[in-house]
């Protein structure tokens, strides 16, 4: 990858800041920003840009660091917590509009698929295709599930690269899916041929 380049498309000149800071507490990138950031250090092309103004996170809920995250940013762009759960924490940063989510999750197994890329935290491209897929297979959006559609084509192209099939076919073998599932699984495969 080459240094010139941003390590994801930019949208207000603190995106890269908040994503630092979010790493500094524990808190991996997920969603478009996070595949595009894959795709760019993988120098894989990626078919879209990322949403408008939308860092999405992921941490695990023994993460006592969060609630630092949140001053840190707080303190310097003013944040609104929008909505706040405890699987979920959705904040606005006022001062530059940027909308953060913050996943919460309570399965512990999925501290295996943390990453860092560039000394940015991201969840792995197996967690991304799994937590996508998972989506894709239970969305009524027509555009999301097209979006989905693509951006899981992008992340098996990822996961080609890394040489991940075997993990991702362990990993989606216990996901316990219904044929229908399967069969939307292979639609996604066979697109690709």
């Amino acid at each position: 990858m080459s240094n010139t380049l941003p390590l994801f498309q930019q949208y207000t000149p603190y995106d890269t800041e908040i994503v630092k800071t979010a790493t500094r507490y524990g808190l991996y990138l997920i969603g478009g920003t996070a595949i595009d950031l894959l795709c760019r250090y993988y120098s894989i092309p990626f078919w879209r840009n990322r949403s408008d103004n939308d860092l999405d996170f992921w941490t695990s809920f023994a993460n006592k660091e969060r609630g630092r995250f949140v001053k840190q940013v707080g303190g310097k762009f003013g944040i609104s917590v929008e909505d706040s759960s405890d699987y979920m924490v959705s904040l606005e940063l006022e001062k530059v509009k940027i909308e953060t989510d913050i996943l919460i999750d309570y399965d512990c197994a999925n501290t295996k698929f943390a990453s860092s890329i560039n000394g940015i935290c991201v969840m792995s491209p197996i967690y991304l295709f799994s937590s996508k897929f998972d989506r894709y297979i239970n969305t009524a959006n027509i555009q999301r599930k097209k979006t989905d559609f693509y951006d899981l084509r992008t992340l098996l192209s990822i996961i080609e690269k890394t040489n991940g099939f075997d993990e991702l076919e362990s990993h989606l073998s216990n996901r316990d899916y219904d044929q229908r599932a399967e069969d939307m699984l292979n639609d996604i495969i066979t697109s690709m041929l």
